[in-house]
Formats: C-alpha cells, sequence, structure tokens
C-alpha cells in the first residue's frame, strides 16, 4: 500500500467525495503537476489544440485554479468510463468461457490495461464471432428460427 499513498495522483480516487468549493483545499501543486502530466490529460489538451481553444489550453497548463474546477467533470467522465471498462471485462471474460482460452476477470482486465487485449485483438474477435454463432446454433437446435 505505499506506493498508493506515495503517489500524488491518488488524490483523484476522492475528488468525487470533495465538495467543490473545498477541492483547492486539498489539492496542491505537486497534485496539480502530476495531473497535467498524464497521458489522458495530453490527448485531452490535445483535442483542444485540434479545435483551436488555445485559450482553454493555456487556462489547463497554466491556472490552478481553472484546472481544479475543470477536475470535477472530468473525474465524472473518468467514473463513466471505468464503469464501461468494468462492464466489458465482465462480458470478455464470460464469452471467454465459451471459448478455447479461458481468462479469468484479473486476466482479463491485466490483458485490457496492458493494451494486449483489444477490439482488433484475434482472441476477441473469435469471442464474439462465437457469441454470435450460439444464438443461431441454439435456436436451429430448438427449432425457433424464424
Amino acid at each position: 500500500m505505499c506506493h498508493f499513498y506515495a503517489n500524488p495522483l491518488s488524490i483523484i480516487l476522492a475528488i468525487q467525495g470533495i465538495d467543490a468549493d473545498h477541492l483547492p483545499n486539498y489539492l496542491t501543486a505537486t497534485h496539480l503537476t502530476a495531473i497535467r502530466s498524464l497521458p489522458s490529460m495530453r490527448r485531452y489538451v490535445e483535442e483542444k489544440l485540434s479545435e483551436g481553444d488555445t485559450e482553454e489550453v493555456k487556462s489547463i497548463l497554466f491556472d490552478d485554479s481553472y484546472l481544479t474546477h475543470l477536475l470535477l467533470p472530468l473525474m465524472d467522465q473518468l467514473m463513466s468510463k471505468a464503469q464501461e471498462l468494468r462492464e466489458a471485462v465482465i462480458v470478455l471474460t464470460k464469452l471467454s468461457e465459451r471459448g478455447k482460452a479461458r481468462q479469468s476477470m484479473g486476466g482479463v482486465y491485466l490483458g485490457v490495461l496492458k493494451g494486449e487485449i483489444t477490439v482488433q485483438s484475434p482472441s476477441v474477435r473469435e469471442l464474439l464471432q462465437l457469441q454470435r454463432y450460439i444464438p443461431q446454433r441454439l435456436s436451429c437446435l430448438y427449432g425457433t428460427e424464424g
């Protein structure tokens, strides 16, 4: 657990429980620097630049108050994406129970985080094909095909 508490970004997990007015009291310059250094923040800034929104980019990079107040909506998006990831991992785990290469939920999750399991992965394509094939086979077996 030492690594968790030593990581300045662990504060992100608590942001949703903090009142927006009190958030600046919890975030230090170290937190904000670490947040600005995240690959996801870099992608967000690059997206804003591609849209031509240079004023917001300047605010994100240089205005601590602006970034602090931007974090709450971004955290809502992060939590939503985390929920989607969780659901996808559950589905892939369940589908893998039907396939040749069974994987535990932890194995699927780590594979996704490492980038080894993506929509383009052969194992995922195989699982999705299997999912499409099984209902067709069942309907033929039970005479429910329309």
